[in-house]
C-alpha cells in the first residue's frame, strides 16, 4: 500500500500534468493530430499510386504513338479496327450483338 502511495505522490506533480496535457493536445486536439496524419499518409499513398498508374499509361501511349508513326502493320491494324477501312479486294461483314 505504501508503494501505491509513493507512486501517487510522484504522479501528483505539475510536470506530469504538463506532460499529459501536452500528449493529449498533440494526439487528439491539435490540427495535425495523429489521426489526421494517418489519413494524410493514406491519401499520399493513394495519390502516389495514381501518379504511377498515369505515368505508366503515358509511357504506353507514347510507345503506341511511336509504333503508329513507324510501323505500317500497327497503322493498318488501327485503321481496320477503329475506322473499318479495308483493302480494295476485301469484303467486310459487321456483326452487331445486342447488349
Amino acid at each position: 500500500m505504501s508503494t501505491f502511495k509513493n507512486i501517487l505522490r510522484r504522479l501528483n506533480n505539475r510536470y506530469v500534468y504538463a506532460t499529459v496535457l501536452f500528449l493529449v493536445v498533440v494526439f487528439f486536439v491539435d490540427q495535425f493530430n495523429v489521426f489526421e496524419q494517418i489519413k494524410l499518409r493514406k491519401s499520399l499513398k493513394d495519390q502516389q499510386q495514381q501518379i504511377d498508374y498515369y505515368q505508366k499509361e503515358v509511357s504506353e501511349s507514347k510507345q503506341y504513338l511511336l509504333d503508329l508513326q513507324n510501323d505500317t502493320s500497327t497503322m493498318e491494324k488501327l485503321a481496320r479496327e477503329q475506322y473499318l477501312m479495308k483493302r480494295d479486294n476485301e469484303v467486310i461483314y459487321l456483326i452487331e450483338t445486342e447488349k
